[in-house]
């Protein structure tokens, strides 16, 4: 497990982690979420050069911590009211909550670029919210219902296996899991990615079949069906926080 080191900038300290390649030739910086900080470095490069090179690059890293922060918080922080946008195969859309009387049957529908959500009743503030929240849950788990074991059955076809069984489940963190019974699971949460990222989950999962770990013969068979799955897993990790909206 890689050791956590520091480094001070002001009135900061930025923590990372260092993961040696003897394949690296420079060195790479990456922020991930909740502020982490990846470096990427070649297998011999002394720490004090890596910590130089951080020190230079700390003014870029902040900024980066503090723009992926706000990303959360504005994802997170939802107060599911009229004028918010979320997402949905990628491409984000405002909601519109419109109140009708109590008999007046509840629900969600995409339309005219918007999410359209009624709700009813009299009351206000958050019990609102809550109704509002959990209409736009089960628009969000009808449509994964509807679009993953559709894409299941269409790289199914190209893998050469077939899933026992496909379920949509609400994971708190997980996008996607296979049992070694042959049963696939999918967070519905992966339905506000876009469809390159969806596949990828799908795909990712379905090689589980072939091979159950982690190995170079299952990223190899990944690579067989989507040759920048690399690109795709990377996206993946900016989409992530988009989980904690409804958790």
């Amino acid at each position: 497990m890689s050791k956590i080191s520091h480094i001070h900038y002001g009135h900061r300290s930025i923590a990372f982690k260092i993961e040696r390649s003897y394949r690296r030739k420079t060195v790479g910086i990456y922020v991930f979420r909740q502020s982490e900080v990846l470096v990427r470095a070649p297998q011999f490069l002394e720490v004090d050069r890596i910590k130089e090179i951080i020190r230079k690059k700390a003014q870029w890293i902040i900024k980066k911590q503090e723009l992926l922060e706000n990303r959360i918080q504005a994802c997170f922080l939802k107060e599911f009211v009229s004028g918010e946008s979320f997402p949905y195969l990628g491409r984000n859309y405002r909601l519109k909550v419109i109140k009708f009387p109590s008999n007046t049957d509840e629900g969600c529908k995409l339309i005219n670029g918007r999410f359209l959500v009624e709700t009813n009743g009299d009351s206000g503030g958050e019990e609102t919210r809550r109704a509002v929240r959990k209409i736009l849950e089960d628009w969000y788990f009808e449509r994964a219902k509807q679009k993953i074991p559709a894409r299941v059955e269409l790289y199914a076809h190209k893998i050469g296996m077939w899933p026992k069984k496909v379920e949509i489940k609400n994971h708190k963190r997980l996008w996607g899991s296979c049992s070694s019974n042959g049963v696939v699971r999918f967070n519905w949460k992966i339905i506000m990615a876009p469809i390159t990222i969806v596949d990828y989950v799908i795909v990712h999962e379905l090689c589980h079949l072939v091979y159950q770990l982690h190995s170079a013969e299952f990223w190899h068979k990944v690579e067989t069906i989507i040759p920048d799955y690399a690109k795709r897993r990377k996206k993946l990790r900016e989409y992530s926080f988009q989980i904690r909206t409804f958790e």
